[in-house]
């Protein structure tokens, strides 16, 4: 199936990694230019480095996103090397511990606000321009079933700051549909990557077993199935699916919508 998407660029925030790499994986394949971050500059080109040597055409930049004046750095540097990105995915940082309301403080939800909220608008403000003169974009924002169905396992402040990345997402889409911009919202299940790992064994909420006792499925996604899932909403194929938050869970938990 071509997805009509070579020649396209690309921005990945987070994507030198576990997920954030699946997805910049899966658009390279399709012949997108990928341009992906991470806070972690060096990780950043090495993973772009990997993909160069694949044969696909990749910058890593280090950035984080959630200032201003670093999204505007790798907006330059896109557009200098590639031309206008008119893809963007926002895939956040790691969550924290886990811990219930009164243990969290406003500095939490603030932090939350940072690291899942603001890389989203501050990239989507940044691209907006050339999405609109193109008449064509696509926004992908990687949130969390914690959307629908809040875990304890989970610092309480990762549903609420994700619902918010997913009502942004809505009315986003809204607001621009008519000008052939999609956004959409990926809300994932259990994900078997080097942070999930470290996560699990830093706070010792559940072990991999238990959680993939709690899929459908009985196992972990792959870093591969989430690129495939993105690299379809970004494509041409996709034009009519906008606003929706979309489930990649394995069938994970209990929730019918």
């Amino acid at each position: 199936m071509d997805l009509g998407l070579k020649g396209k660029v690309a921005i990945v925030t987070g994507g030198a990694r576990g997920c954030g790499f699946g997805i910049a994986t899966e658009l390279a394949r399709e012949g997108v230019r990928v341009a992906l971050t991470s806070r972690e500059g060096v990780l950043a080109e090495e993973s772009a480095r990997a993909l160069c040597e694949q044969g696909y055409d990749a910058i890593g930049l280090g950035a984080d996103m959630k200032h201003p004046d670093q999204v505007a750095q790798v907006v330059e540097a896109v557009r200098d090397r590639y031309g206008d990105p008119l893809i963007m995915v926002v895939n956040p940082a790691a969550a924290g511990r886990p811990r219930g309301f009164e243990n969290t403080s406003e500095a939490d939800f603030s932090a939350g606000l940072n690291a899942w909220l603001h890389p989203l608008t501050l990239l989507a403000r940044a691209l907006l321009p050339a999405m609109k003169a193109a008449q064509w974009g696509r926004v992908i924002a990687i949130g969390s079933v914690a959307m629908k169905t809040p875990h304890l396992a989970d610092p309480m402040y990762i549903g609420n700051i994700r619902v918010a990345v997913n009502a942004f997402i809505k009315t986003f889409a809204h607001e621009y549909g008519k000008l052939g911009i999609t956004a959409n919202t990926i809300a994932t299940g259990p994900f078997l990557t080097e942070l999930s790992r470290a996560y699990m064994a830093d706070t010792g909420a559940l072990t991999q077993e238990e959680m993939m006792a709690q899929t459908a499925m009985g196992r972990w996604g792959t870093p591969d199935e989430m690129g495939a899932l993105v690299a379809f909403l970004c494509s041409t194929r996709a034009a009519y699916i906008s606003g929706e938050t979309i489930r990649i869970d394995g069938g994970y938990g209990n929730s019918l919508f």
